[in-house]
């Protein structure tokens, strides 16, 4: 295993497992040892020199266990539960006497003024009031009594760490969100988030039962926003669609051990019958569903009138016209279902179809990648290895997860398998989806993959039926989940929008790695670690195939755990949106995964 892998590799095992101690103090209660995969073929000696030493593995424990755990979730619900209930004299008995605050001037933010809402932001640069601590808690009663009803409110914990690496018993600094929303007093759905770099006074198991702990904070980044209604309603209950029938995974009955699936199924968009209504195809590990619209907002559920089984229990289908016939047909699964002429979906035999699809995959993406008129189509993250590194990049490491298979359509539902030939079959790792665009202006689709662990697969159309390996910036480029491409400023380059598992916990437990800790390792591995926590990434496209990093830029970077992500113009305004759906399986089973 290479240097670079292994040490993610650790990083991983100190998030995932190293976080949860209750009690920093209790040695037998930390889990100080770093995980590594007992798959490695790296000798004893090898793991050794590389793995993280118990103290500096401790102190990311503890320092996490200390600013998320005990300021982030005992003692700043405090300060919200205090905002809330517009209880002031005891909001401010958190901040220190002589507490430094800073606060956005309201009437400098930047306007953003369209017919169904009002925005308004303030970045780093903008103008700011300096406050002490009674009129910084005006001012923030001020915002909170813009709304008469206060439905959602949030005082939460970002980055924190010691000033000085190591002394817990001095002042920390980090960073902090205020969240507000809710109807205005002119009955407005309304919203305002805040972010502070802060100061905090030590922070020790009693800080939750102490005041004046909180000693100045400054903003740093602002939005406000209000619309007549929420922009967005969920209207599954009008449209005759339901979710009975679907996989739940509360109530699904799981054998012990057994780690619950994290997709169950997608939603298929389609024209079967071609009566210019849009009809919907439900995939789910319980079964299918065939929902025909009838152009009014209603669906029925005709699964069996169009030829399909409800006992199929295929997650991953795609739609797409394969033969030509202006009928869009349906893959389902390891089968081909043709449309015959609008009437009904016929699974073809094996003699028609004979592509020995995949059962462990990704998902599958249409393109027509030589221009024929034909569309082919790709398998993306074909399982190939069970238990092989999913985070391993094949080229540098030899043992290959996954891979990508590109298929050419022949004609008459017939497909080559040209994976091979073409120079496509990825870098081998775990890729979840794919998207294919023209990124260099050639007119050739290249694509582009969200792979979840390793790093991202980009490949150039040489317009001879081969690709060529190219560049993503970044040292590392990976840790994905979701892809979408938009043209954001019209330009005629699309710009690809990957959702990343971003975490503050993650990005804390970065923050606070010894400095000099990596100086010694070959690929960069501090940038790497600081690459995987940053949240999702805009790739602005340059025109010639290479792109800059703008998310961070342009504020669309903390969204955790995006599956799946879209790009659609929902105003009407020719710019095209991003959605970007948050979350990964429930916690409570009043809420659905996602």
């Amino acid at each position: 295993m290479s240097t670079s892998r292994l040490l993610i590799v650790c990083f991983l095992g100190i998030l995932i497992s190293g976080c949860n101690s209750d009690d920093p103090g209790n040695e037998s209660n930390t889990n100080s040892e770093v995980i590594i995969n007992p798959q490695d073929s790296s000798t004893p000696e090898q793991t050794e020199s590389l793995a993280i030493s118990e103290e500096d593995a401790k102190y990311l424990q503890d320092v996490e266990h200390f600013g998320g755990f005990v300021l982030g979730d005992l003692a700043f619900p405090k300060i919200n539960q205090a905002i809330e209930k517009e209880q002031w004299e005891r909001f401010s008995t958190f901040f220190a006497p002589d507490f430094e605050g800073q606060l956005f001037v309201w009437e400098n933010g930047t306007e953003s003024d369209f017919d169904f809402a009002y925005f308004k932001n303030w970045n780093s640069e903008s103008p700011k009031d300096s406050l002490n601590k009674s009129e910084f808690v005006a001012a923030i009663r001020e915002l909170r009594e813009r709304f008469q009803t206060l439905e959602r409110s949030g005082f939460k914990v970002m980055q924190m760490m010691p000033e000085s690496h190591g002394k817990f018993d001095e002042p920390w600094q980090g960073s902090f969100k205020l969240s507000l929303s809710g109807k205005n007093a002119q009955g407005k759905v309304a919203f305002i988030s805040l972010k502070f770099n802060c100061r905090i006074a030590a922070i020790s198991e009693d800080t939750p039962d102490l005041k004046e702990y909180i000693l100045s904070c400054s903003p740093y980044e602002g939005k406000y926003g209000n619309s007549n209604d929420y922009l967005m309603q969920d209207i599954t209950n009008q449209t005759g669609m339901t979710t009975l029938g679907l996989r739940d995974n509360w109530k699904h009955d799981y054998p012990e051990g057994q780690m619950r699936p994290f997709v169950t199924g997608g939603i298929f968009a389609n024209d079967f019958n071609q009566d210019g209504n849009t009809d919907f195809l439900l995939t789910d590990l319980d079964g299918l569903f065939f929902y025909v619209g009838d152009g009014t907002g209603k669906f029925e559920e005709q699964t069996m009138q169009v030829g399909l089984q409800r006992f199929i229990k295929e997650p991953v289908a795609v739609v797409a016209d394969f033969n030509n016939d202006t009928f869009e047909d349906l893959i389902i699964g390891q089968a081909m279902y043709v449309n015959e002429s609008g009437s009904k979906f016929r699974k073809l035999t094996e003699e028609e179809f004979d592509v020995p699809l995949a059962k462990q995959l990704g998902s599958i993406t249409l393109v027509d990648f030589d221009k024929d008129g034909l569309l082919d189509f790709m398998e993306v993250g074909v399982v190939v290895k069970e238990g092989a590194h999913g985070w391993i990049n094949a080229e540098t490491d030899g043992e290959r997860a996954s891979e990508n298979r590109l298929w050419r359509n022949l004609g008459n539902f017939k497909f080559e398998n040209v994976t091979e030939s073409s120079g496509t079959i990825g870098l081998g790792t775990g890729a979840f989806s794919a998207v294919w665009f023209d990124a260099n202006g050639d007119s050739w689709p290249d694509y582009m993959t969200a792979c979840e662990f390793g790093q991202n697969d980009y490949f150039l159309n040489n317009g001879d039926g081969t690709f060529t390996l190219a560049e993503l910036p970044g040292a590392h480029g990976g840790f994905s989940m979701g892809i979408t491409v938009a043209d954001i400023d019209n330009d005629g380059f699309g710009d690809p929008y990957l959702a990343n598992m971003y975490s503050k916990a993650g990005e804390r437990i970065v923050g606070n790695i010894r400095s000099g800790l990596y100086d010694d390792f070959e690929h960069d591995i501090q940038t790497q670690l600081e690459e995987f926590v940053s949240g999702n990434e805009l790739y602005h496209n340059q025109g010639d195939g290479t792109f800059v990093r703008i998310g961070r830029d342009v504020g669309v970077n903390d969204v955790g755990w995006a599956y799946g992500t879209g790009a659609i113009d929902l105003n009407g305004d020719g710019y095209q949106e991003i959605y970007a759906p948050v979350g990964f399986q429930s916690v409570t089973e009043d809420k659905s995964d996602g």
